[in-house]
């Protein structure tokens, strides 16, 4: 009986350490959050980004400005300017300040310190949340070549080329797919 109990316990450990030692598969440029890009007239859209909830502000407009350049590049067009209208304000998410329980002190309830011991550095520290996803939308404003464009205009291949890759884009604009993780057998060779 005594053995069966420690396969038991042994294989439990296993299954889990197995679970949490298996790398997750990257995500692809659409996979990121959820894209709005909605033409305007010919040659002016609207391109929205509502990020996932881990992703920080800076690069959620970073990916926003990426879908702007595939946008301009898929509708055969080579330069884009973020225009200046008062929806493009974007204002960082709204945070609270969050602290945590304390300690279920079973049986007698939740535990209360010592003042002596007040405040505890490890169940007294707040932490700073964010509770609305992140959005971030910009109306863009698309020309043919350099000519037609503005001083301030974005070069949207230039976009792809040096961004694009970092979020799996060609420069085409065209989703990649991601990487396959390399095994460790594959890498001892």
């Amino acid at each position: 009986m005594k053995k069966i109990l420690i396969a038991c316990a042994l294989a439990t450990g296993l299954s889990l350490v197995g679970c949490a030692s298996t790398p997750s598969k990257p995500l692809t440029f659409d996979q990121l959050g959820r894209f709005s890009n909605t033409p305007l007239n010919t040659s002016t859209y609207r391109i929205s980004f509502q990020a996932r909830p881990n992703m920080s502000y800076g690069t959620a407009e970073e990916i926003t400005l990426v879908k702007a350049a595939q946008t301009t590049v898929q509708n055969g067009y080579s330069f884009f300017k973020v225009l200046n209208d008062p929806s493009n304000q974007n204002q960082p998410p709204r945070q609270a300040v969050v602290y945590s329980n304390p300690m279920p002190y079973y049986p007698y309830g939740y535990y209360s310190r010592h003042p002596a011991f007040w405040p505890d550095p490890f169940y007294d520290v707040p932490r700073v949340v964010d509770i609305d996803p992140v959005q971030v939308s910009y109306s863009i404003q698309c020309f043919k070549d350099q000519k037609s464009a503005p001083s301030d205009a974005f070069d949207a291949t230039l976009i792809l080329k040096s961004l694009g890759g970092k979020y799996g884009l060609s420069p085409t604009g065209e989703v990649l797919p991601p990487p396959e993780p390399s095994s460790p057998a594959s890498t001892s060779k």
